[in-house]
């Protein structure tokens, strides 16, 4: 007989979702996996995180019982929802609030979703690099790294996070910023969730000055299809292209098997800013980088890119990605990613240009440990097929330097240990000692 749950204190009875629940179907998943979750916190406040926690770690003492955090639901890792333990669900707890308009300072919630972080910005000129989907959530994203459409112009998301607010796993709240406990906050930034929950985080975003009388946040976005036969010379021109072009631009590639042994490109170039001559010059050099068979160009409002996306998770994803981060891409690489795109069910290689603002800040400045990199390479397939995925990706994963957490469907420890580099983790790991000793977050990437 399944043992029954102890008794809710009185602060989560309301907000507690059961499997008997009808709500139970609509937040029990993650875009990757259908949870079975013994309950479900709907959190509204930081009474509510606290005492989920607290409750939680109290079973956990003496019974296995996952327990998850789920912002958005967006991660690749599926560690957001679990089998027969709680998933604290932080998607009510989503207030914006810019504090500083001039400034750029904003407070953000940790269940806000991106979309509507650049709807609330937009009317104020503000904006904050966050991922490639509207529906992501703030809070995941946010303490994991965050590579968005302008990386190489603002950096990642957590390079402008100036403050948090963390609930560890004895329930204290930890008000963190670069004075309050500066080594814990250095860890929150880019150490993912494995010292406890976030909550809420203050942000330093960009303020965007502009002529354009039609767009409050310009930018342009061209897509391109290329057809190509080499795909070294091409890498090696795309890779020239966009080191030695402005930092306003940002470009992600995905490559798929074409016909008679060519390879399909399909491009997305984001120029962030106004639509000058310096912009169209260096988008006009991208069409002489392949055989093109189709272009679009378009200019619109940053926020107009993330529809509002507020729809229903139900865990039917079915892609699995790796990825590792390079600062090149030579020719045997080249010659092992062609080998990737053979089998029936790839989605694709993805290539997206790193550098630029990423690359300015010290390898310490927080616990994302590769500012050298210049180029992810991520690897799509039908999960179904994950264990030959690994053995094919695993030339390139040797050669790469590390890996973006956050952007891998691999949840082994072998993968843990190529997030940070050995200093890195060796901080980390301090930290996770004083402030997690009883590793009641687990269900994160760990040190």
């Amino acid at each position: 007989m399944e043992k029954k749950l102890p008794e809710l204190p009185h602060s989560l009875k309301d907000v507690a979702v059961f499997p008997e629940d009808p709500r139970y179907d609509d937040v029990r998943s993650n875009d990757y996996k259908v949870g079975q979750p013994k309950i479900v916190i709907l959190a509204e406040n930081e009474e509510q995180v606290r005492d989920a926690i607290t409750y939680a770690a109290k079973i956990k003492q003496g019974a296995e019982f996952p327990f998850s955090v789920r912002c958005g639901g967006h991660g690749l890792s599926a560690t957001s929802v679990n089998d027969q333990g709680m998933i604290l669900d932080l998607s009510r707890m989503n207030q914006i609030q810019v504090i500083d308009k001039e400034k750029g300072i904003v407070k953000i919630q940790a269940g806000a979703l991106w979309s509507d972080v650049a709807t609330k910005l937009l009317a104020d000129q503000l904006v904050i690099s966050s991922g490639d989907h509207g529906d992501t959530g703030v809070g995941g994203l946010a303490v994991s790294g965050g590579m968005g459409i302008i990386l190489r112009s603002f950096g990642l998301t957590i390079d402008r996070v100036i403050g948090g607010t963390l609930i560890t796993a004895d329930g204290e709240r930890h008000e963190l910023d670069d004075l309050n406990e500066p080594e814990l906050f250095w860890g929150i930034r880019g150490g993912g969730g494995q010292f406890g929950v976030v909550t809420e985080f203050l942000f330093q975003a960009d303020k965007v000055t502009t002529t354009d009388s039609e767009f409050s946040i310009p930018m342009v976005i061209q897509t391109i299809n290329y057809t190509i036969t080499d795909l070294y010379g091409f890498t090696q021109a795309w890779h020239a292209w966009f080191k030695n072009s402005s930092n306003k631009l940002t470009s992600i590639l995905l490559l798929n098997k074409g016909a008679d042994q060519t390879i399909t490109v399909q491009t997305r170039n984001f120029w962030y800013g106004e639509e000058t001559p310096e912009a169209r010059a260096v988008l006009a050099e991208a069409l002489h980088l392949g055989n093109v068979s189709a272009k679009t160009e378009v200019a619109m409002n940053y926020a107009d890119f993330f529809p509002d996306e507020h729809a229903r998770i139900d865990g039917k994803n079915t892609a699995f990605g790796k990825n590792t981060l390079v600062t090149d891409i030579p020719q045997a690489i080249a010659a092992e990613m062609e080998k990737l795109l053979e089998p029936p069910f790839v989605y694709g290689v993805e290539l997206r240009a790193l550098g630029g603002a990423m690359n300015d800040k010290a390898a310490d400045f927080n616990a994302w440990s590769f500012r050298e990199a210049e180029i992810m390479i991520a690897y799509w397939v039908n999960q179904a097929h994950a264990d030959e995925a690994l053995r094919l990706f695993q030339p390139i994963q040797e050669f790469g330097q590390g890996i973006y957490g956050a952007y891998s469907s691999d949840t082994s420890t072998a993968e843990n240990l190529r997030v940070w580099s050995n200093q890195t983790a060796a901080r980390l790991k301090k930290l996770k000692q004083v402030y997690d000793p009883m590793h009641f977050f687990t269900q994160n990437r760990e040190v």
